[in-house]
């Protein structure tokens, strides 16, 4: 469903039109705008099918990569992470948000290894990273207040000099029009679609799919109709989880023993404030953490494992083979995500060929599904044409269930949550004629 509103709005053939298009449909998309506007230049590149689409999302993942490569065998654990591969593969921001949170790391290594030859190194790199963080989503901004509060807290003396402030102003320019702009939004009404109400449970499954692990488990729809599902995958998951937490502990311990106090709290601030900020409108503002607005994190889930992978001392085998444990079921899990058939996404192609083909043969669908995503598959078989045609599922819906042919719900545990929707099609004699990832069809007998 996200990805179908971000390229149905990259279909229309000027800027103005998909600004307006953009206010139009609303949603957090106005929360996401440079990348919004990136697909819609990338599709008027000639990037018009699924993977051309996605591959907007390759640039991010080079800079994720280069941007903390001076670390040995960064490149195996993040060209290995299930999150990381998989929101590459998805044409949303976080690929993004990952790359600009790899930057707000090296800053802050930067801005460590600074000394009187250059005072304010690192202080650059950090502005772009903070612009990058700001830019890519208003959920990623509140990464970016982080950073600039552990850079305070590893350098509190720039507060004072004139030449920080100097430096500084380029950015905060940049950071003052992005905060406008988001305080426009919220203003307006523009936020994100409730999902289900926060809890500690909804980020700690963020860390769930940050650590690797979300490949080795059931579905992400199976998960949500039925978090106990979890349970069942305990012998895979457990020992699993264990090598990788394992692993993270012995790398970021190493690395707080010879770090200083001060940097240790810095780093620790720039992560703990979002995760509180989160944290606390999960259960104020009716918001949903998922994995995925912990995106710019990624890289201190990641670097300890790096360390461990490079451990030295007289149990360096016993903690590298660990490490290698992980990284090895790590990519496992990529590849049950990306190949194993419960790990499919909704399948709208399938679903907007039979809606489709039903609107052609004259009947009256009822669509309990996203219209965007729709609309690009019928873009695809048809041009406009083929979306205008198809509009009348939105436009003119069936009055009720006698007056409708098919009806094809996409996650009926969510439209029709605590309903009986079934019992109700039968009454109306409909009868399940598909079912395949996502999607029911129904149809009058």
């Amino acid at each position: 469903m996200d990805e179908g509103s971000t390229v149905f709005k990259a279909l229309f053939p000027t800027p103005a039109e998909w600004w307006t298009i953009t206010k139009r449909l609303g949603g957090s998309d106005m929360q996401m705008p440079i990348y919004m506007f990136l697909v819609w230049c990338w599709e008027k590149m000639g990037a018009a099918s699924e993977y051309a689409l996605r591959c907007v999302n390759l640039p991010w993942l080079i800079i994720a990569v280069l941007a903390l490569h001076r670390v040995r065998f960064w490149p195996l654990v993040i060209l290995t992470s299930p999150f990381m591969l998989y929101y590459t593969g998805e044409l949303r921001p976080y690929a993004m948000q990952v790359a600009a949170g790899s930057v707000a790391t090296l800053a802050l290594m930067r801005i460590r290894e600074g000394h009187e030859a250059r005072p304010f190194a690192g202080l650059a790199t950090a502005g772009f990273a903070a612009l990058l963080l700001t830019a890519s989503s208003l959920t990623s901004a509140i990464w970016a207040v982080g950073l600039g509060l552990g850079i305070i807290v590893m350098r509190p003396g720039w507060l004072k000099q004139n030449g920080f402030w100097l430096r500084l102003s380029p950015w905060l320019l940049g950071l003052a029009g992005f905060g406008a702009f988001y305080l426009m939004t919220l203003l307006q009404g523009y936020r994100a679609a409730s999902v289900g109400e926060g809890s500690i449970l909804s980020i700690l499954f963020g860390f769930y799919e940050l650590l690797g692990l979300a490949g080795l488990g059931p579905s992400r729809g199976e998960i949500r109709a039925n978090p106990a599902s979890l349970l069942t995958a305990l012998p895979l998951l457990a020992p699993a989880a264990l090598v990788a937490v394992a692993a993270w502990i012995y790398g970021a311990w190493n690395w707080k023993k010879n770090e200083q106090p001060a940097n240790v709290v810095a780093v620790a601030i720039s992560i703990i404030f979002p995760l509180a900020v989160f944290t606390i409108l999960s259960f104020v503002a009716d918001f949903r953490v998922l994995g995925r607005h912990l995106s710019p994190v990624l890289p201190a889930v990641l670097l300890p494992l790096a360390a461990c992978l490079n451990a030295t001392g007289p149990r360096r085998r016993i903690w590298q083979s660990t490490a290698a444990v992980a990284v090895a079921l790590s990519l496992v899990s990529a590849l049950a995500l990306r190949f194993q058939s419960r790990h499919e996404r909704d399948d709208y192609r399938k679903a907007a060929s039979i809606g489709i083909k039903a609107l052609q043969d004259g009947k009256r669908v009822w669509w309990q599904a996203d219209m965007n995503a729709t609309r690009y598959y019928a873009y695809r078989q048809g041009g406009m044409p083929m979306v205008n045609a198809i509009q009348v599922m939105e436009s003119d819906t069936p009055p009720s269930l006698l007056s409708a042919d098919m009806v094809v719900i996409n996650r009926p545990d969510f439209r029709f949550r605590g309903v009986d929707y079934q019992a109700d099609l039968k009454r109306n004699f409909f009868v399940k004629t598909a079912s395949f990832t996502g999607f029911e069809v129904w149809e009058a007998k």
